[in-house]
C-alpha cells in the first residue's frame, strides 16, 4: 500500500512538471552544454588570450571573454608567382624572391637568418628592362625609424576576416628567416579580436627551382589595451608585412596598431 501511494506521488508530480512546461531528465542524465555553432575559421592552434584576467574598466565580460581564439584545421597557403624584379645586396646579386606587394618606396628592414635587422650598407632592386632603384634601408641601429613601421589596424564587429594596409617592407637574406610581429588594442577600444601574421613558404620541385606560398598565422588574440606578437615564416623573400583581423566580440569592433 506505500508503495502504491509513491507511485501515485511520483504520478502527480510529472504531471505538474508537464503543466508546468518541465521535462525530467532520464536517471543517469547529465546536462549539456548549447551547441553555439562553428566559429569563424583561424588558422592555428589556440593561443592562450586574457580572459582569465579581470575585465579592463569599461569593456564589457563578454568582449573580454572573447579574446580566445577561433579554432580550424589547417593554414591555407594561397600560390604566388614573384615578380622578375631582382634584389642587390651591398652591389652583389641574390636569390631573393620579389613579391607583388612589394613596396619599392617603402621603407626596407633587412633581417638576418635569427629575423634580427641585418647591417646592410646598401640594398637596390633591379627590374625587367635592367633599372636600378636604390631601396630605403632602415638601419639596425636606427630606432626612431623602427618605430615608424607601426600601422594601424581595424576590424569591424562583423565576425569575418580583413586584411590591413601594408606594413613596412622586409627583405629575408637566409631560407630561414622569420619575421616578428607585434600588435596592439586600443584601450579605447570595448571589443577584442585575433589577428594573423603574413608569411611566406618556399615549396621545392623536383626538377630545381621553388614555387612560392603566401599564407597568413596566428599572432594572438586581445582585448582592450592588450598587446602581443609572434614570429611567421618568411623566408628569402621581399615583401611587406600585413596582418588580417576579425572581431571575436561582435557586433563589438576593435581596433590597434601592428608592426
Amino acid at each position: 500500500m506505500f508503495s502504491k501511494r509513491l507511485r501515485q506521488a511520483g504520478l502527480v508530480i510529472m504531471a505538474a512538471t508537464v503543466g508546468l512546461g518541465l521535462t525530467a531528465a532520464p536517471a543517469g542524465a547529465t546536462e549539456s552544454a548549447p551547441n553555439e555553432g562553428a566559429q569563424a575559421p583561424d588558422t592555428t592552434t589556440a593561443v592562450e588570450g586574457s580572459s582569465a584576467q579581470p575585465a579592463p574598466t569599461g569593456v564589457s565580460a563578454e568582449a573580454w571573454s572573447a579574446t580566445t581564439p577561433p579554432q580550424d584545421d589547417e593554414i591555407v597557403y594561397t600560390s604566388v608567382e614573384p615578380t622578375s624584379d631582382r634584389i642587390l645586396i651591398d652591389g652583389a646579386p641574390s636569390d631573393i624572391a620579389v613579391m607583388p606587394d612589394f613596396d619599392a618606396e617603402a621603407p626596407v628592414v633587412v633581417l638576418d637568418v635569427n629575423g634580427q635587422p641585418a647591417s646592410v650598407d646598401d640594398a637596390s632592386i633591379v627590374d625587367i628592362d635592367g633599372e636600378v632603384t636604390e631601396l630605403s634601408v632602415v638601419s639596425s641601429t636606427d630606432r626612431a625609424a623602427l618605430a615608424s613601421c607601426w600601422r594601424s589596424w581595424v576590424a569591424p564587429g562583423t565576425g569575418t576576416w580583413y586584411n590591413s594596409v601594408n606594413g613596412c617592407a622586409f627583405i629575408g637574406l637566409d631560407a630561414a628567416t622569420t619575421v616578428g610581429y607585434s600588435w596592439t588594442v586600443d584601450s579605447n577600444s570595448i571589443g577584442a579580436a585575433c589577428l594573423q601574421g603574413r608569411g611566406y613558404k618556399a615549396r621545392h620541385l623536383p626538377g630545381g627551382g621553388n614555387v612560392w606560398d603566401e599564407y597568413y598565422d596566428s599572432i594572438g588574440c586581445g582585448g582592450s589595451g592588450s598587446s602581443g606578437g609572434g614570429a611567421i615564416k618568411w623566408g628569402n623573400v621581399a615583401s611587406n608585412k600585413g596582418v588580417k583581423m576579425m572581431s571575436t566580440s561582435a557586433p563589438s569592433g576593435a581596433a590597434g596598431m601592428f608592426s
